[in-house]
């Protein structure tokens, strides 16, 4: 081979070398892209639900909205119409990356209008996980230990079963187990998040009434002679805020 065509070999052989890196390095490059614009999009879309969600917090117990909430031409009408259309963009399920949806906001505004400002357990749960999700604090799978299965287990075997019921919550489409379990003149309801989670409460009972012991909102249950229950707080039924309860068998 002469020496022309051993420096056109090797010019060749550099150019499709290069070409053969610019391919390999240009899909990484691109990859980068994709997920530096999704970051902005997933903050920019967490800036806009701190901010609605800040919003609602300041106007829940203000006198206008305790009086129409969210109604047509009302002064709180657009901040729903807003989480609305916001809910009808795609790019809005990016929230999920935050352990937040904005369907979840539109849920607390509704049932700030129902209990008209007051703080439920509806309410409560979301403020948790917004704070939560805020506060940058990462959401942990709370597991039962071993001994609080073993004392539900017990519970069971020292204590008479006094009713159940299913907790059901319009609002927000959900519902649980619960039970009252009694020993003399001592009750104790379980509230059964599956069949591993169980949440315990001492109860007070006062003639039908049955007070949850150390309850700020004052919560308790009614329950007639034939078990049926309605569910209060210090400021009256629950009704109104969606809970219903149902006597299981």
């Amino acid at each position: 081979m002469n020496r022309t065509l051993l420096f056109i070999v090797i010019i060749i052989f550099s150019l499709t070398a290069c070409k053969t890196e610019t391919e390999k390095e240009e899909p990484i490059k691109i990859e980068k892209v994709a997920k530096i614009n999704e970051t902005e999009k997933i903050e920019k879309a967490f800036a806009e639900f701190k901010s609605l969600y800040g919003e609602l917090s300041e106007f829940k117990n203000d006198a206008d909205f305790k009086k129409i909430g969210f109604g047509k031409g009302g002064k709180y009408s657009e901040w729903l119409e807003k989480v609305r259309e916001i809910k009808q963009n795609p790019e809005s399920k990016l929230l999920l990356k935050k352990g937040v949806l904005i369907g979840e906001l539109e849920q607390l505004g509704m049932a700030y209008v129902s209990s008209k400002g007051k703080e439920t357990e509806v309410t409560k749960t979301f403020n948790k996980i917004f704070s939560d999700a805020i506060s940058d604090k990462p959401i942990v799978d709370e597991k039962p230990t071993s001994s609080e299965i073993s004392s539900y287990s017990k519970l069971k075997t020292d204590y008479e079963l006094f009713g159940k019921w299913t907790i059901s919550n319009s609002i927000v489409n959900e519902s649980y187990p619960y039970e009252i379990y009694k020993k003399g003149n001592e009750y104790i309801g379980v509230i059964i998040k599956n069949n591993l989670d169980k949440k315990t409460e001492n109860l007070i009972k006062k003639g039908s009434d049955y007070y949850v012991k150390g309850s700020k909102d004052g919560e308790f249950y009614r329950i007639d002679k034939n078990l049926n229950m309605e569910l209060f707080d210090k400021e009256g039924e629950l009704t109104s805020v969606g809970y219903k309860a149902t006597q299981s068998k």
